[in-house]
């Protein structure tokens, strides 16, 4: 019911409470910049970083990190040092209101005309030199080397020459970057960099009698273009070897009209002539009716040893001698299939292009197939340099999958790429494995057993490396019916002959022989403090235990963050800073002990710092938004509670700047499951895609508490109702909250619990429920469409917590669906619900209401037309958060009923009138 608030009260509240300084309105947070792409410079003099808005035009920001001095790129996108930190680069774009009023003019060409629109920018970080080059189609930088930049561009030729050039072919031009030096080349339709040395290959498309359709090779410090393949037929595939010494592309006939023609395989390598067709005598390791396909490019292994690359059978073709009219389209179920068919669906143009993994052994220049019909996915170590890979199948496993969940178990084998050895693993594992670093080891987790697990390729052994006697290595706060996942893989140690995992708290040392015994490397379980390894070098695959290596610091007992320095051999932690706050965002440069971070809470920004030496504060060079100093804030902390049943619970409490205990405020109830760790969290504010913005609401005045929910299996909505009302109930009994202005809002599992909650109490004024389940039945046999899985494992045994089918646990599904006790709502309800919504069926949210709509109870559904589930578009996202916040403002707030919630938007009006304003 709607509960009345004296006008003059609710004006003096609000001027206390704003202590003189505004609102934040869903304008202010769409123009609210975040910092992205942050990137320090080798040397750590420059410090690069771009402030993105939720809507607007980005600006990169260059920082000298000595001087100070800053300069500021508006539109510039893909902004990137050169390797050596003496260049930036990046793409100049057309500002949004330019590209908005080509859009208006001419949708049909906009795109077009837009392409051309993008200038490439290329500045000396020294000299300030700067270098802007028009109509750039795209960019590319050394990964590890300096020498040159390549980009395309609009070909140079005259118009009647262009005439028969492929539409996606232009001009290439590579550009050194302290000389004058440029090399260029026409009708380059793909182009790739090596990733160590100033070398990189072009595919050149055929220009009538001009030139041939081929494959260059260009090393930027000589002066010519190389030539490796002419007129070959259609190319395809380049790859390129990180030393550039080795090329590898595919070709296949241009003149043939077969949609899956076979293509063939060329190899180059320095001091070569010309690139050789490796692949026109496949021999017997091809399988007959097999053919090299281009869906899986070519890649060379990073020592140059291997090069993979994908072969696959003739699939089904439609029969051109029939109309689409003339043919059934029929979907066939079957319940043995091993997959949905809608998931099948979902993989169909995944599965379309699948092949199975084949290797050309550069060295001996022979093939090996790797995948077969029978084990057609593999793992492939990083960075690919063997001497062994894995592959495995999953099918026999995938049926129960439906309702065991995920991961499912494997059939996994190891091949030895010299050799063509195979070796299976024990089948059914139910894990993912993953190779160590540098390819020696097979390692993963097992949750049914939960141990940590490894194999051996070179003595063909399996080790269970952890058992429960060793230490817990599950998670230890897992309350859904499944077993346990694990606290994650941390690291390899260099040489790849021992690895890093994490449990709650502590770092551990594995050794996947099974020879040494597990070692816990930090002693953080004693004091509750959970130790993570912070990577401050990108380029180093593996964690190098003689340096010391910095870790996050989180303490359990009061939330507070930090970091410091981890000695790998003694354990011991070096702490550098610790508080009530959140640090995250750390970078080194790569030649210079210049650390970045960022350093937050609620109220503080995580703005950049900067520092020569961790041990100290660093400065803040960023300011990402000087207006946040204008607007009304609030404060973040934990609030703990004991519920009914003795336990003692936590949560955070959210409130605005001026609390004064003695007053009382409406209240916002948000939660999910366990949130209460992220109390020194900064929420920025933008407009979420399915949340309330606590930054938002608490600037108008709002208490905002966000209670942490323990389950019991079998009883998700009781457990809800326990902890949530409890700790609503202990707050009411503080004085400072006004009973009669509570709301709520949940989205997804927060939506469903939202649901539940309103049907057992009348304590909320209002509720907002985003994308909620409130059948279980209808829902446990509802398909995901995002991915086409069935939902019933997440019923059984995942986030849903009901913990077995409804024939077996009939009652709990029906006393856990909110739509059998719609009857007994009586509180306002604003239901958003779309219907592209690929993870709770949109139908769910229609049950309900047309539930409330035959009830007469008050309610509002949001359905945002194509979007999935939750609002993604810029101007939708912006919508739901005006609409939400003026529901919650008329009823707890007494703001006058916007038009929309007094006669809605009628099919007319949509995307016309949005009936936004109000009636006062």
């Amino acid at each position: 019911m709607r509960r009345v608030f004296p006008t003059l009260l609710l004006l003096t509240f609000l001027c206390t409470c704003a202590s003189a300084q505004k609102a934040i309105t869903v304008a202010d947070m769409q123009a609210w910049n975040q910092i992205r792409g942050e990137q320090l410079s080798a040397d750590g003099d420059h410090l690069l970083y771009s402030l993105v808005p939720d809507l607007g035009d980005p600006e990169v920001v260059v920082r000298n990190t000595k001087t100070l001095v800053e300069t500021r790129f508006p539109r510039l996108h893909n902004a990137n040092f050169s390797y050596d930190g003496k260049h930036l680069v990046g793409m100049l774009k057309p500002a949004l209101a330019d590209s908005r009023a080509i859009k208006l003019k001419d949708k049909a060409k906009a795109k077009k005309k837009l392409a051309k629109m993008d200038s490439l920018l290329v500045i000396n970080l020294a000299s300030g030199v700067r270098r802007i080059v028009p109509e750039v189609y795209s960019f590319k930088t050394g990964e590890r080397w300096s020498d040159a930049y390549a980009y395309t561009t609009t070909s140079a030729l005259p118009d009647s020459l262009r005439k028969g050039m492929d539409d996606d072919a232009h001009r290439l031009l590579v550009r050194n970057f302290n000389s004058t030096d440029s090399f260029y080349l026409e009708g380059v339709t793909a182009y790739e960099l090596a990733r160590d040395e100033p070398v990189l290959i072009a595919q050149q498309a055929k220009k009538d009698s001009s030139w041939e359709a081929g494959v260059l090779r260009l090393d930027t410090r000589e002066l010519r273009w190389e030539a490796l393949s002419a007129g070959e037929g259609d190319y395809g595939g380049l790859a390129i070897s990180t030393d550039g010494d080795q090329v590898a592309f595919l070709t296949s006939d241009a003149d043939s009209k077969d949609k899956q023609k076979p293509f063939h395989l060329h190899h180059w390598e320095s001091g070569e002539n010309k690139a050789r067709m490796i692949s026109e005598q496949p021999g017997n390791w091809l399988a007959s009716g097999h053919r090299i396909s281009d869906d899986r490019s070519p890649e060379f292994s990073e020592n140059g040893k291997y090069l993979y690359f994908g072969t696959t059978p003739r699939r089904p073709e439609k029969d051109t001698t029939l109309l689409d009219t003339e043919v059934a389209d029929v979907e066939v179920w079957t319940t043995e299939d091993p997959r949905l068919y809608t998931q099948r669906n979902v993989r169909l143009k995944q599965d379309a292009k699948q092949t199975y993994l084949a290797v050309y052994r550069t060295g001996s220049n022979n093939f090996l197939q790797i995948g077969t019909p029978e084990l057609p996915y593999d793992y492939l170590p990083r960075h690919s340099n063997g001497p062994w890979v894995a592959v495995y199948d999953d099918r026999p496993y995938a049926k129960q999958t439906m309702w065991e969940g995920y991961p499912g178990a494997r059939n996994t084998s190891v091949i030895n790429l010299e050799t063509g050895d195979r070796q299976e693993m024990e089948n059914g594992q139910v894990t993912p494995v993953r190779w160590l670093e540098g390819g020696k080891f097979l390692i993963w987790y097992n949750q049914t057993d939960t141990t940590w697990n490894s194999f051996d390729p070179s003595s063909g052994q399996a080790h269970v490396l952890t058992t429960n006697a060793t230490g817990t290595f599950y998670d230890e706060i897992n309350d859904r019916p499944m077993h346990p996942s694990s606290y994650r893989y941390a690291g390899t140690l260099e040489g790849g002959n021992q690895f890093l995992v994490y449990d709650r708290y502590d770092i551990w040392q594995l050794d996947p022989k099974g020879q040494a015994s597990p070692h816990r490397i930090t002693a953080g379980r004693e004091r509750k403090t959970t130790f993570r390894l912070q990577d401050l070098d990108r380029e180093n695959d593996f964690v190098d235990f003689d340096e010391p290596q910095l870790v996050s610091i989180f303490k359990e007992e009061n939330y507070h963050s930090g970091f410091g320095w981890l000695d790998l051999k003694t354990g011991g932690v070096e702490t550098l800073h610790s508080g009530a706050k959140s640090f995250g965002d750390f970078l080194k440069a790569r030649k210079s002990k210049t650390y970045v971070y960022s350093r937050s809470d609620f109220r503080e920004f995580p703005d950049l710092r900067i520092t020569k030496d961790l041990a100290k504060e660093g400065a803040k060079i960023t300011n990402a938004n000087p207006q946040q100093k204008d607007f009304a804030w609030g404060t973040a902390e934990p609030y703990e509670w004991i519920d009914n049943q003795g336990r003692t619970l936590r949560g955070m409490l959210i409130k605005p700047d001026g609390f004064d205990p003695k007053k009382k405020y409406p209240m916002l109830v948000n939660f999910y499951e366990r949130s209460s760790q992220g109390v020194y969290r900064h929420r920025t504010p933008v407009p979420g895609r399915s949340s309330i913005n606590y930054s938002h609401y608490v600037s108008k005045g709002y208490v905002i508490f966000n209670p942490d929910v323990i389950y019991r299996v079998g009883y998700p909505g009781e457990s809800a109702y326990d902890c949530v009302m409890s700790g609503v109930t202990s707050l009411l009994s503080k004085g400072f909250i006004d009973r009669e202005r509570i709301g709520m809002q949940g989205h997804s599992w927060g939506g469903y619990q939202a649901a539940y909650l309103v049907t057992k109490t009348d304590m909320f004024a209002a509720v907002e429920s985003g994308a909620p389940v409130v059948n279980m039945f209808s829902a446990y046999g509802g398909i995901r469409w995002g991915s086409g899985v069935s939902r019933q494992f997440q019923y059984e045994h995942t986030q849903s917590r009901i913990g077995g089918t409804p024939w077996t646990h009939f009652q709990r599904y029906y006393e856990n669906s909110p739509l059998f006790t719609t009857d007994k709502i009586n509180t306002p309800l604003l239901i958003l619900h779309n219907d592209n919504d690929g993870a709770v069926p949109w139908y769910q949210g229609i049950e309900w209401f047309t539930a409330l709509r035959r009830l007469g109870k008050p309610a509002w559904f949001l359905n945002y037309r194509g979007e999935p589930h939750w609002p993604v578009k810029t101007p939708n996202r912006a919508d739901f958060q005006t609409r939400m916040a003026q529901f919650f403002d008329h009823y707890l707030m007494d703001a006058p009923m916007p038009v929309w919630m007094e006669r809605g938007v009628s099919p007319m009006e949509r995307g016309k009138e949005q009936n936004l304003e109000t009636r006062e």
